[in-house]
């Protein structure tokens, strides 16, 4: 049995400024809401072996405040361009490289791909995943090459204010 974490990003600054799509920080309650969520994950005991993560600045934010409140090493962290506005299909052909021995693994994206792929693993549907938000799967098997096709259980989906 492996889980894993769908991760958006946290709040932005606005789509709208002079600033490349790329480049886009974090704002100042992105920054809180991604500690506050580092911090809950903490709390509720999981222990992250990987991250998979956009290079787009506000994810590399968000998953280094995660990362940093979990206490781990950010040698975890491997930064995929593939995954900046990722749909789902290319989710579903990075996750089988993984290695085998990663049990839970943690994915930092961008909407509106990551809220559709989440929306494909289980019968829970999310009409979109807010900024900060985290989608929890169980996925019952031994290798990540198996990821497609195993079955895969829906734990739970939390929003770092809540819900």
């Amino acid at each position: 049995m492996k889980t894993i974490l769908l991760l958006r990003h946290a709040k932005t600054e606005s789509p709208y400024s002079l600033k490349r799509d790329f480049d886009r920080k974090l704002t100042a309650q992105g920054e809180l809401d991604a500690q506050r969520m580092g911090e809950w994950l903490k709390s509720e005991g999981f222990s992250i072996d990987q991250v998979l993560s956009s290079p787009a600045k506000r994810t590399q934010q968000t998953t280094e405040l995660v990362i940093e409140q979990l206490g781990l090493n950010s040698s975890i962290i491997e930064y995929r361009y593939e995954l900046y506005h990722a749909i789902p299909e290319v989710f579903f052909k990075t996750i089988p490289s993984v290695p085998n021995e990663i049990n839970t693994l943690l994915i930092v994206s961008h909407n509106d791909g990551i809220t559709h792929f989440a929306n494909q693993l289980t019968n829970a549907r999310i009409d979109y995943m807010q900024p900060g938000s985290v989608f929890i799967v169980k996925c019952d098997l031994d290798n990540w090459s198996e990821f497609e096709t195993a079955a895969k259980e829906f734990v739970g989906y939390k929003q770092p204010g809540g819900g």
